[in-house]
């Protein structure tokens, strides 16, 4: 016989109970099956703080969503179980891929050869082309804003900036080469690549989408790119756009966003993927962005109802952000990864309708 043992968290007024991690996996699924599907949270004020997305499309490595306009609509709003509409979840959209389409990478911590300025410019042909992913987007919007009026916030647009790598000499990007010897020829490479998206979306002349900024793609900030980062903050700025962050928990100089020059920044709590850490991290990497003026960042993949270590995971990020009210009134960034947000959109389990339902009456 198990002896069963039970947190429980207020989400949104209403209490949702979680065993203790000491019980076995599966029968802790179960429970928390039980548990979550007899939760309805109380409605919250509708957000004007954006809530943004974070949408891997551009590659073809790994496992993504074609990002269809259908399965943006579903992305960007809450569906009922007849498929339609109820409110919108999402109001911004930041655009980042670890992987270029070649399957070199844009970043440094998942190994592999750095990416070309071929592949930035083939990343952004992926995303600007006609029926690529930022029109279907703007279509989505479109055709949602027509069922449900249009978002509180223009609906906002984020492009990352791929990392240039120091380890590599250097990239040509648009018939230029840039030296990565230096943090002036790496901060150049950067300025056109954002110049370009300028550029690019201006002449897309998307009706539904607004460019908001540029995200940075590395998520720390080692004293060797400093430089490099506040020289690419002056240019963002200079073109009347934000610059936003995500860095992981014990990044370096996670808290000195402000100094680096970006203009939002969240809290990656990191809590979903080590089963081995306590709920005691949420309450810790909330009271971090508190103090530090940040958002926080809520994470899920497909682990969460793949892998019974990580099912009962999704919701404390839901309870915590539900017992702030002042994190809430921020800027909030959701990663969704191996298409959970997509999976619990379409699941006709009874777990999965109420951790989409909690998520949305959270995020709302």
């Amino acid at each position: 016989m198990v002896t069963r043992r039970w947190v429980c968290l207020s989400l949104g007024g209403a209490l949702a109970c979680l065993s203790d991690p000491a019980v076995a996996p599966t029968a802790r699924c179960a429970d928390v099956a039980s548990a979550a599907a007899s939760v309805t949270l109380a409605p919250l004020a509708p957000a004007t703080a954006t809530r943004w997305l974070l949408v891997y499309a551009g590659s073809r490595k790994d496992h993504i969503p074609p990002y269809s306009v259908s399965q943006f609509e579903r992305l960007v709003t809450h569906v009922d179980s007849a498929r339609q509409p109820q409110y919108w979840v999402f109001t911004g959209a930041i655009f980042l891929h670890l992987y270029a389409p070649s399957g070199r990478v844009f970043t440094t911590w998942i190994g592999g050869d750095p990416a070309t300025g071929a592949d930035w410019t083939e990343y952004l042909d992926s995303l600007f082309v006609p029926g690529a992913a930022l029109s279907r987007l703007d279509s989505a919007v479109a055709i949602a804003s027509a069922a449900l009026g249009p978002p509180a916030v223009p609906f906002r647009v984020s492009i990352m900036v791929p990392y240039p790598d120091p380890s590599v000499a250097g990239v040509e990007f648009d018939g230029q080469i840039y030296d990565f010897g230096n943090a002036a020829g790496r901060g150049d490479a950067a300025a056109a690549y954002i110049h370009d998206v300028v550029r690019r979306f201006q002449a897309a002349g998307y009706l539904h989408l607004r460019l908001d900024g540029f995200y940075w793609l590395l998520e720390q900030a080692p004293e060797s790119d400093v430089d490099v980062i506040t020289r690419v903050a002056g240019d963002v700025h200079g073109e009347g756009l934000r610059f936003l962050w995500i860095p992981y928990y014990t990044a370096q100089r996670w808290n000195a966003w402000r100094d680096l020059g970006f203009d939002a920044a969240w809290l990656q709590p990191n809590y979903f993927f080590d089963p081995a850490l306590p709920q005691t991290r949420l309450d810790s990497a909330a009271a971090r962005a508190e103090q530090d003026g940040m958002g926080l960042e809520v994470e899920f993949d497909g682990r969460l109802w793949g892998d019974s270590m990580y099912c009962d995971r999704l919701q404390p990020y839901l309870a915590t952000l539900a017992n702030q009210p002042q994190l809430l009134a921020r800027e909030i960034a959701v990663y969704d990864g191996g298409n959970g947000l997509l999976h619990l959109s379409f699941g006709r389990q009874l777990t999965d309708r109420a951790l989409y339902q909690a998520l949305g009456d959270v995020l709302r």
